[in-house]
């Protein structure tokens, strides 16, 4: 028992010191049966062994603890001897310092006797030269004494010498360095001359100071110069002040000369106008020179931006150091003009006209007005420049520059950046700085981007004019294509006029023409936008700022450009409606109305108008919100809708549609009015053939009726047709019968008739109760409706015109074979047959009522000659 408990007590110390590589918080520490538990019962281990394993893992078993019993052993003996060793090697070491400690407490005795020997040796000496050291501290005083007065004796000739060498760091150094002596003994009489002459030379390095400073253009220098002033004693404030003169006199200088620049350029563009088509002017060397030399907007942006903004930026940098960041310390006492010249310079020199935080503001907005009203007046002569990169680059350089300037403003009178401060953690009157000059840096901002618009706003109506022109131009040229190939011009006669319906050349059909006119237009339009797109480039720092895009896609673009560039159409186009007829051909009045119908009906004004939409989008990153704030915008403000110009272009198709039905009707109305007047009816001979002129009215209709059939499509639905091949109903109007026999009668028999059977009665009753026709009325916008207004025209004046003749029997029926080729021909063309035949009925009747002898022609005998024909 007692041999278990001695292995266990020497297994638990090895334990602690080599340590147990168990994780304990695997190992069960009450376990019996483990081998390293504390309780572990040899006798359970041994029974379950026997019970569980057979006798070769009860041998391996016993092989293994014996390899660990003899490990275990080898440690334990190894550890007991290093134990031994070290300590025999303490005990030897114990012994070693017992034997040298008396040798160690000797020399420590001899030591404290040599200390002791040299206090007392050191106090003898100190005793002997006390009177020398005392002697010796006064002639050290006497020799300071006298190197100051020397120094005081000599500063007027040192002080001059560096004034001359410029030298004002080392003048400051010798000042600072004698005030003190001379305060100290300014009353004294031997130091009056001394001190009088001292303030006589700083007078003259204080003027000389300012005159340099006055006259300094750079920063660095004048920097330096107000350092030295500061130092000599001026105080920050009239240093300020004096910093806000010469920044107000340098800068008005810079404007008044940019200003020069500018007016004398525009001298040389009134110059170089005056000479353009002079030839005596165009070889002269003077007049190129002066073009060459002119300043363009580029160079104008980058000279006065350095010229005022730069510069400006510069002085109040300046300011930023000798005022705003050192408001807080206390104006030093005693400086050098305090006690060289026996007054205060701070409180006698100053005057006090109003906050310096005023003044400054006050200067700036003066300052920045001059350089807007500059900036204004040279892009004001920008209007007509072609190079719209070039301009907008000089805008983007004003207004990035105006942007840094106002960055630069705030900053540099708070001392604060701006970026990540809050408001809430500054001092109330760095708050009320801060408002002041936000204030003014906003007033800079919308300044710039008002400049920025105007110059958009004028480059756009440049844009504009260039548009109407060549959309003149474009109609100019439809008329010389119609012109060169058979039709007629303007100021053509009335022969030529009726030439212009005999268009049949399929090489050039009016539809191509449209077609190209249409593209033409949109086109144009398209270039235009394209050129304005560069107003809205991500290049340049205005183009994302919504005041300006807002306004410059709504108000310019939209409104402005393509909303005003339709309505010029429509204006343009209803005044050429209006023209007097026969000054412009009819196929541009029916190409003209047809593009009207065409653009209103087919969604391209919608889509034009539509650009503008694209238009706002454009250079944007997000391209839904920018969207949105387009929306936005248009719900504040009323805006042209593509539906109002459609129906102005509806309008002024139908216009051109009825000025050219009119046109091609008078023309025809001619062509009836000379073939009836240049005959004498009375004397007409018995007809054998269908007269020329009205051949000639069938051939004029089938060209024209080309010419309507390239552009407008027929209208089959309300063809109103007699016969599907040819009309058979004859001319004889009824009312004729009873016309011929009251003038046979009437003079046989004068007896007495009732008014109900008088047979011109009848015959305007029937009138009263037939359609009434309306020659110049509206026309559809197809083949049948257009022809048949001309017709209509040409018809009436044939009525009217037979009215103002004389016929005899042989007139009339060369009328009425002339009415039957007609009724004959003219179902081609029209979708209303009846109303034509209403029409030649009138005709016939017209001429019955104006025929001496009438007598109608067998309708067999009608038909043969117009089969002749």
């Amino acid at each position: 028992m007692e041999d278990d408990l001695q292995r266990k007590v020497i297994k638990q110390r090895l334990k602690q010191f080599y340590g147990s590589n168990t994780n304990n918080s695997l190992v069960d520490q009450n376990d019996p049966l483990n081998i390293d538990s504390p309780s572990f019962d040899p006798q359970l281990y041994l029974d379950k062994s026997l019970k569980t394993k057979d006798l070769s893992d009860l041998i391996s078993e016993e092989k293994a603890l014996t390899e660990q019993i003899r490990s275990l052993d080898s440690d334990m003996q190894t550890l007991v001897y290093d134990n031994y060793s070290k300590f025999i090697s303490a005990t030897d070491t114990i012994r070693m310092m017992k034997s040298n400690f008396s040798y160690v407490q000797a020399e420590m005795n001899s030591l404290l006797q040599n200390i002791a020997s040299i206090v007392s040796v050191s106090g003898t000496i100190n005793g002997n030269l006390a009177d020398k050291r005392k002697k010796l501290g006064t002639l050290t005083t006497t020799q300071l004494t006298l190197n100051k007065l020397n120094y005081l004796v000599e500063l007027p000739v040192s002080l001059r010498k560096y004034m001359n060498k410029c030298d004002w760091d080392q003048i400051v150094l010798d000042l600072n360095k004698a005030k003190y002596i001379l305060k100290s003994y300014h009353n004294t009489p031997s130091f009056k001359n001394i001190r009088e002459d001292c303030a006589e030379i700083v007078s003259e390095i204080c003027s000389k100071l300012w005159r340099q400073f006055d006259e300094s253009s750079d920063m660095a220098e004048c920097s330096n110069r107000l350092k030295i002033l500061q130092q000599l004693g001026f105080s920050r404030r009239k240093l300020s002040r004096a910093i806000l003169r010469l920044a107000k006199r340098q800068v008005s200088q810079r404007l008044a000369y940019i200003k020069t620049l500018v007016c004398e350029g525009d001298k040389r563009s009134v110059q170089k106008e005056e000479t353009v088509g002079s030839a005596e002017n165009i070889a002269n060397p003077f007049v190129q020179e002066s073009s060459s030399e002119e300043m363009d907007v580029l160079y104008f942006a980058n000279l006065i931006t350095d010229s005022v903004l730069i510069k400006l930026s510069e002085f109040i940098g300046l300011l930023a150091d000798f005022y705003f960041t050192k408001s807080d310390e206390s104006e030093p006492m005693d400086t050098i003009l305090d006690v060289i010249s026996g007054k205060t310079e701070n409180s006698a020199s100053e005057i006090d006209d109003g906050s310096f935080e005023e003044n400054l503001s006050n200067l700036v907005e003066e300052l920045m007005h001059e350089f807007f009203i500059l900036v204004r007046t040279r892009f004001e002569s920008e209007s007509t420049n072609n190079d719209v990169n070039l301009l907008i680059r000089a805008l983007d350089r004003i207004h990035c520059r105006v942007q840094t300037f106002n960055r630069s403003l705030l900053t540099s009178v708070t001392s604060v950046d701006f970026e990540g401060v809050l408001l809430d953690d500054l001092s109330p009157e760095s708050l009320s700085i801060v408002n002041r000059f936000s204030l003014l840096t906003n007033q800079f901002s919308n300044s710039a981007l008002e400049i920025i618009n105007q110059v958009a706003r004028m480059q756009t109506t440049y844009y504009f004019d260039i548009l109407c022109q060549n959309a003149v131009e474009s109609f100019t040229d439809l008329r010389h294509k119609l012109a060169s190939h058979g039709l007629q011009t303007s100021n053509s006669t009335n022969e030529e006029v009726n030439k212009v319906n005999k268009i049949g050349n399929n090489n050039h059909q009016l539809s191509s023409l449209l077609d190209a006119l249409s593209s033409s237009l949109v086109s144009q339009l398209r270039n235009v936008l394209k050129a304005e797109e560069a107003f809205l480039s991500t290049n340049s720092t205005f183009s994302s700022r919504p005041q300006f895009r807002n306004s410059f896609c709504i108000d310019q673009i939209r409104e402005g450009l393509i909303v005003g560039y339709l309505n010029f159409l429509v204006q343009f186009l209803s005044d050429l409606a209006k023209t007097a007829v026969c000054k412009i051909p009819g196929p541009i009045l029916l190409t003209l109305g047809k593009l009207c119908l065409m653009w209103a009906d087919s969604g391209t004004v919608g889509h034009l108008i539509s650009l503008a939409d694209d238009f706002m989008l454009f250079g944007s990153q997000t391209k839904e919100s920018k969207k949105e704030d387009f929306n936005t915008e248009n719900g504040n403000r009323s805006l042209t809708t593509p539906k109002d110009v459609s129906n102005r272009f509806r309008s002024t198709g139908n216009e051109l549609l009825v000025a050219f039905v009119r046109l091609e009707g008078t023309n025809l109305a001619q062509l009836l009015r000379k073939s009836v007047e240049a005959r004498d009816w009375l004397k007409n001979l018995e007809p054998r053939t269908v007269r020329s002129a009205v051949k000639r009215v069938i051939e004029d209709l089938a060209s024209l009726d080309q010419q309507v059939s390239q552009l407008f499509s027929s209208n089959t639905r309300n063809r109103d047709r007699i016969s599907d091949s040819r009309s058979s109903r004859s001319l004889r109007p009824s009312t004729s019968s009873h016309l011929i026999d009251a003038t046979r009668t009437g003079s046989s028999s004068q007896g007495f008739h009732s008014p109900d059977l008088d047979p011109t009665l009848a015959t305007h009753l029937r009138r009263l109760f037939t359609q009434r026709v309306d020659i110049f009325t509206a026309v559809d916008a197809n083949r049948e409706s257009l022809l048949l207004g001309v017709i209509k025209i040409g018809l009436k004046t044939l009525i009217e015109c037979a009215r103002l003749q004389t016929f005899g029997r042989y007139g009339l029926q060369q009328i009425q074979v002339d009415c039957r080729y007609l009724q004959i021909h003219l179902w081609h063309f029209v979708n209303d047959e009846k109303l034509i035949c209403m029409l030649l009925e009138d005709v016939i009747y017209s001429v019955v009522q104006r025929c001496v002898d009438p007598c109608f022609m067998e309708e067999s005998v009608v038909e043969a000659i117009c089969d002749r024909a």
